[in-house]
């Protein structure tokens, strides 16, 4: 089965690298913008890649969003990670709030997901925190993935995974420097290869017990890296360089 190449317009001027497509690129409308409560990015950051987009946080990341001027569509939460006057903006500024009981047995960042528009999606407010937090909302978020077919990126100013099953092959094209670039199997095993770095795959297998393909070079001389994942699925993970932005 041929690689199926994808791009999503809005990394080319705000994420640090732009993604070749072999057939027309989606709308930048289309990618939905999940705020989670995790890390909070940079604000200007943030407020870059808002634009255009319809925002849907789970709890704390309305907090991120106020801070950099961004209005969410939709707030769900329990208010465990925030603060009532949160909510009270929101509701005040015509943000439709979904409030729950924090006993409950979703996280916030997954009732928001189970009630989520058709669409791609950018998710930050990942990265950081409690590590039971970040392997629940990757996962999830691969489930969405899954399920619905559509492209699933976590980002914020520091750090970027790109979900990838059967199938799929990315070509990027970095504007910044990395510091350090992965692969990360997350599936019991995944079929990949890896072009543009120091340390090339082909059709290599990386198994989820052993994951070995970490902190892989950029070559100076590579326009672009690609990946391709023929089987399982994988996390393309990037931490940009300090000071490269």
């Amino acid at each position: 089965m041929a690689a199926k190449l994808f791009v999503l317009p809005e990394l080319e001027l705000r994420l640090m690298f732009h993604v070749k497509h072999q057939a027309a690129a989606l709308s930048p409308a289309a990618t939905l913008l999940v705020v989670a409560g995790g890390r909070g990015p940079k604000l200007e950051w943030l407020h870059s890649v808002s634009d255009g987009k319809k925002i849907y946080c789970a709890d704390r990341g309305a907090e991120y969003c106020f801070a950099a001027g961004c209005v969410p569509s939709e707030l769900f939460g329990d208010c465990d990670s925030s603060s009532q006057a949160v909510y009270q903006q929101a509701r005040a500024a015509g943000t439709v709030v979904h409030s729950f009981n924090p006993a409950k047995d979703d996280t916030d960042l997954q009732l928001l997901l189970h009630n989520l528009p058709e669409g791609d999606i950018l998710a930050t407010g990942i990265w950081g925190g409690r590590f039971d937090h970040l392997y629940s909302n990757v996962y999830t978020l691969l489930g969405v993935k899954k399920q619905r077919g559509c492209q699933v990126m976590l980002a914020d100013d520091k750090e970027f995974m790109l979900l990838l099953t059967a199938g799929e092959s990315v070509e990027l094209k970095l504007q910044a420097a990395a510091e350090a670039v992965s692969l990360l199997p997350l599936s019991e095993s995944t079929t990949v290869d890896f072009t543009g770095v120091r340390w090339p795959l082909q059709q290599a297998t990386l198994r989820q017990l052993y994951p070995y393909a970490i902190s892989n070079e950029v070559n100076a001389d590579a326009e672009k890296i690609c990946c391709t994942c023929h089987s399982g699925a994988l996390g393309l993970y990037i931490r940009w360089a300090e000071g490269s932005k």
